[in-house]
């Protein structure tokens, strides 16, 4: 168990080695040939998929979708789009409750990014772009504090804007809220909504 749903690098290099007790997980990337388009963005996304249900089926415990190591030839799928797509597909396949899905990504920022992110299925989160921000900003002096400090801060004021847009929804725990969904897209990949974001 963690205090905060938004870990930081070391936290979360206890989550990815954890082998306490047959606790053991698995990490999928979160890539696509960036020369590929829309077609090799659903491939990864479709191929995500099967992976974590394999996961699932070799008795892991959670999964780590990363989306570390992006070169020239490779994008980013989206995390909310990879979190939502994998989410749904283990509902479909009956075996969501049996692993928890865990975000290793550059992408997450902002509250809402992480109020997303766990409202389809993520249950921790480790935004190491925003830490590696926060990091620069203390070395270069644009933030008078250090490292360890900036990087509570940080969390701290993720957790509280989570918890405001939990308290307007009615929703008291984190857990309730976790893939709740209660969110309207707006403009979005027709297609996309009906098989990665159902209901």
């Amino acid at each position: 168990r963690f205090r905060n749903p938004v870990i930081s690098n070391t936290y979360f290099q206890v989550v990815k080695n954890l082998r306490y007790k047959g606790f053991s997980s698995t990490t999928l990337m979160m890539h696509f040939d960036a020369g590929g388009g829309g077609d090799a963005l659903q491939k990864a996304v479709d191929k995500l998929c099967l992976d974590a249900e394999k996961a699932v089926d070799e008795g892991k415990n959670y999964i780590i979708l990363s989306d570390r190591g992006i070169d020239k030839d490779t994008a980013p799928v989206p995390s909310l789009l990879a979190v939502s797509a994998v989410h749904h597909h283990l509902i479909n396949k009956r075996k969501r409750m049996q692993i928890d899905i865990v975000v290793e990504s550059a992408e997450p920022r902002e509250v809402m990014h992480f109020a997303l992110l766990f409202g389809y299925g993520a249950s921790i989160i480790n935004p190491y772009m925003a830490f590696a921000i926060i990091d620069r900003l203390v070395r270069d002096k644009s933030i008078q504090l250090d490292y360890e400090k900036a990087e509570e801060n940080y969390i701290h004021s993720i957790n509280k804007g989570i918890l405001k847009i939990r308290s307007k929804m009615g929703i008291s725990t984190l857990r309730s809220y976790r893939s709740s969904q209660i969110f309207e897209a707006v403009g979005i990949h027709r297609d996309i909504i009906d098989k990665y974001f159902a209901g």
